[in-house]
């Protein structure tokens, strides 16, 4: 379809949406759809005014409210709300035009128009202005007025909306879905799927949301649609875009192109289960944030399409319960997800409240939301062939110890330098920690947290692994398995794995580096042994500076030359020099994790590092969690020769007992 044509000097701000009236009603609608006729007649006398003021009337009358609101309210995503902020602070603060968008607020004033390409950080933060066009806080003002049926609430939100399609206008038919400040193929499949739903349903039969507003939220939800169906991504981008063109598909069936639409999201959504998801569940980005992202878009459609008498293919849900699993699979003693690579910290339990009104007799969602024990996984720890991650745990209790070997191909997107990096959730506390999500920005701690250096894994002659340099995905590649290798016993859990694609600006694949844990599944006494076997492949003389890192969240209360006290973990090795990093910016960052997505959340943290100079050698380091303030056998040593291919391993600890062990044998008893 071919938009109207900006005027050369025309207000920018009162071109959209591009749709002529002429264009909207001729060629957008279908006017024999039930009910139209009034409106059919009116075209057919071009009198656009008397078809706006019949279509405005149409939708009124037909558009049901009662049944979309059967569907639960869905609080918005992203950092929309101040600290602290209650919903009806924040709604009064909205109405006069302060807007918040990634944690940080900005008044435009309430005398003045909102522009929505503003960009108030201090920054350039590019984040800031696509996440505005989102309407989170319009949908706020919505659920708000829900609850008040205040009518300040809906003029605010009318005025808002009505702003933003003067002067957010539809890009060009051939303009890339990454592009633009408010017309991102992201931000429209969130605004289609998540948020202008629940705004129309809330606002449409309200004095503020005109006939002239009502045709311009129909005109831009179809420019929407072209949109979406053209010019869509991939990734975790699709199944958001797939979502709102669905959605439009179902809620405005009056659109010519609704039941096309609609076809081609479903089409849409089940193929990218298969091209997307690995056969152990985890969607290909391996991030635990956006693999739930896919989900909850899943779930939205899903969710609308049964509501509005929609038929959902068994296969697809089939194969949405599989994803969902891996969440169990992946999940802490504190019932939430380890935030891998851009992940999240997502409680399960209240992810799977929710699934379970789509996929409602799943045992899984019923075991963890309901403690129906017939529904408990039969596994303890997990190992995920394809996606490459082996969870640990000694049991499914909240005073339970858990473990995390990555042992992963590089994400699809989103990806962390973190390969072999190993993770300990014990005693109520993530112990062994790692760099974790930070906000999308180029600041240096975004740097750090995607960096090898903020993870549990090893660093080369001061270089970080380098995947990115050369990756391609390759559709194949979804079903192609990791090179993950391990066994599961009641007593101990191994996994091993290695890296050797190459590390530092020219990606030197001569260093490999080959990881293998021993989880002791000892519920009152666990412990962690890390074996590394460090080496070069083109040389057998040729030597490295190799750092073994590790982060522990915890107090220094003892540092030796062979072990470290915590608070709430000892930690020794068997050679090499360690030192402790906390805080350090120079001459490069280390010893920090995020506290969060929003800019400037972040703290220090104690950051051990281990250095060998040596080719053909094998560490090994052993971590001993326990309960800080509480008397307890501390481990003071390790004693481990640093032959590669020797297997035996002595630990030392400080009542004078040694516990010697073999690799060998932990492998066959694990």
């Amino acid at each position: 379809m071919n938009f109207r044509k900006r005027e050369k000097g025309m207000d920018e701000k009162k071109l959209g949406p591009l749709l002529s009236d002429e264009q909207f009603f001729g060629e957008c609608l279908n006017l024999d759809y039930p009910g139209m006729e009034a409106v059919k007649e009116a075209v057919a006398d071009k009198d656009y005014s008397l078809a706006k003021k019949e279509m405005a009337s149409y939708i009124r009358k037909t558009l049901d409210a009662d049944r979309f609101f059967e569907i639960p309210y869905e609080i918005p995503e992203n950092i929309y709300k101040l600290p602290g902020e209650s919903d009806a602070k924040a709604a009064e603060r909205i109405c006069n035009h302060t807007l918040v968008s990634v944690g940080v607020p900005c008044e435009y004033g309430k005398e003045n128009t909102v522009d929505w390409e503003a960009n108030p950080t201090y920054n350039g933060y590019k984040e800031w202005t696509w996440q505005l066009s989102r309407h989170n806080d319009i949908k706020l003002l919505a659920h708000e007025y829900n609850k008040t049926r205040n009518e300040k609430l809906a003029y605010a939100a009318a005025e808002l909306m009505d702003s933003w399609m003067k002067q957010a206008v539809c890009p060009d038919a051939d303009c890339a879905g990454y592009k633009t400040k408010c017309w991102r193929t992201i931000e429209c499949g969130i605004r289609m799927g998540a948020n202008w739903p629940y705004i129309l349903f809330t606002f449409y039969k309200t004095p503020a949301f005109t006939d002239d507003i009502l045709i311009d939220w129909y005109k831009s939800v179809y420019e929407h649609g072209e949109r979406l169906s053209k010019n869509h991504m991939t990734g975790n981008w699709l199944i958001m875009e797939m979502n709102g063109l669905g959605q439009i598909g179902i809620l405005y069936p009056q659109f010519k192109k609704s039941e096309k639409w609609l076809q081609q999201a479903l089409e849409s959504l089940e193929e990218e289960l298969d091209r997307q998801i690995y056969p152990d569940g985890f969607q290909y980005e391996l991030t635990t944030n956006y693999h739930d992202v896919v989900i909850n878009n899943y779930q939205r459609f899903i969710e609308v399409a049964y509501k509005f008498g929609k038929t959902i293919p068994d296969t697809l849900l089939e194969k949405l319960s599989r994803a969902c699993e891996l969440d169990i699979k992946l999940m802490m003693p504190d019932g939430k997800t380890p935030d891998l690579n851009d992940g999240c910290r997502r409680d399960v339990k209240g992810s799977y409240e929710i699934r379970k009104r789509i996929i409602p007799n799943d045992k899984r969602a019923k075991w963890i939301t309901e403690g129906d024990e017939t529904g408990e996984p039969e596994y303890t720890s997990a190992a995920m062939p394809w996606s490459g991650f082996a969870a640990l745990r000694t049991g499914w209790e909240q005073d339970d110890t858990w473990a995390l070997m990555d042992a992963a191909p590089f994400g699809r997107a989103h990806q962390h330098e973190d390969k072999l990096s190993v993770l300990l959730y014990t005693n109520g506390k993530f112990l062994l920690t790692e760099g974790g999500n930070y906000a999308y920005d180029e600041s240096e701690m975004r740097n750090y947290v995607l960096s090898t250096r903020s993870h549990n894994t090893v660093r080369v002659d001061g270089q970080d692994q380098n995947r990115r340099k050369t990756y391609a995905w390759k559709e194949e590649d979804i079903k192609k398995k990791s090179n993950l290798e391990w066994n599961f016993s009641k007593k101990w859990d191994y996994a091993k794995s290695a890296y050797d694609e190459g590390y530092g600006e020219d990606q030197d694949k001569a260093p490999v580096h080959e990881r293998a844990i021993y989880f002791y599944r000892d519920k009152n006494q666990p412990l962690l042994i890390t074996v590394d076997r460090l080496s070069d492949t083109k040389s057998s003389s040729k030597t490295h500076n190799w750092d073994i890192l590790w982060h522990i969240d915890s107090e220094v209360e003892k540092q030796t030359d062979e072990y470290i006290r915590f608070a709430d973990a000892d930690i020794a090795w068997s050679n090499g020099e360690t030192s402790i990093i906390v805080g350090q910016e120079t001459p490069e960052w280390q010893g920090f994790i995020a506290t969060g997505t929003k800019q400037g959340m972040y703290r220090a943290v104690p950051c051990v590092d281990t250095k060998v100079n040596a080719n053909a050698v094998r560490i090994v380091t052993v971590l001993t969690p326990h309960k800080a303030g509480t008397q307890c056998k501390h481990l003071v040593g390790v004693k481990a020769s640093s032959d590669a291919v020797n297997m035996d391993i002595t630990l030392i600890f400080d009542d004078g007992s040694e516990w010697a062990l073999n690799e060998e044998e932990l492998r066959k008893l694990a």
